[in-house]
């Protein structure tokens, strides 16, 4: 019984996710009641209160597992080191552009305002770490990384906006050969490093 249950719940959760998807298409997060999602999930009021506290909290839990994708590809960069975060990158933007539809509601109704910066957060966490156990970090990194993250979010937010023409390996070596000049020309990397 209790796997059914599971399953029952699983299924419940899905449905809700996917009618908040299909009302924001047509409007932001905030003008979304519970009434008008159980309309459109055909659920009752009592079985949203089971799952969730509020129509945020369904956002919230798309947003996590939206951003865990990018943590999966950083974990990647981690193992496979510094050299080959254009990949990682561009895995994380492939799922951008298979996912869009996702990607660009998130982007413009993002609990905080902040989903495109925390879906970069672990790649900025990653160079951090890497900058400070070379010992190469110093007072100008913080503007430094600020300046990326912004350039950064402002380049996939475009892409996002736009008809993305370009592929994301187009845009992955952009932001990777942009961010790599930057580093470079403020002497946040080692020299054994200014070849990635």
């Amino acid at each position: 019984m209790e796997k059914k249950d599971n399953q029952r719940t699983r299924l419940t959760r899905l449905l809700l996710k996917n009618s908040l998807i299909a009302l924001l298409q047509k409007k932001p997060i905030y003008q979304i009641t519970v009434s008008e999602l159980c309309s459109e999930a055909e659920l009752n009021r009592s079985t949203f209160y089971k799952h969730y506290g509020n129509v945020q909290d369904i956002l919230q839990e798309i947003e996590e597992e939206t951003l865990l994708k990018g943590t999966q590809c950083m974990r990647e960069m981690e193992t496979a080191g510094i050299n080959h975060g254009e990949k990682a990158l561009n895995r994380l933007l492939t799922d951008v552009q298979k996912n869009s539809e996702i990607y660009r509601l998130l982007t413009d109704n993002s609990i905080d305002g902040s989903f495109t910066k925390k879906m970069l957060g672990d790649t900025v966490d990653f160079f951090k770490e890497n900058m400070k156990a070379a010992g190469t970090e110093n007072k100008m990194s913080g503007y430094v990384f600020n300046y990326l993250v912004a350039g950064s979010i402002s380049v996939i937010q475009n892409w996002l906006a736009g008809p993305m023409e370009e592929t994301p390996a187009e845009i992955s070596k952009l932001i990777y050969n942009i961010s790599a000049a930057v580093l470079k020309y403020t002497d946040i990397l080692p020299e054994e490093r200014k070849s990635i």
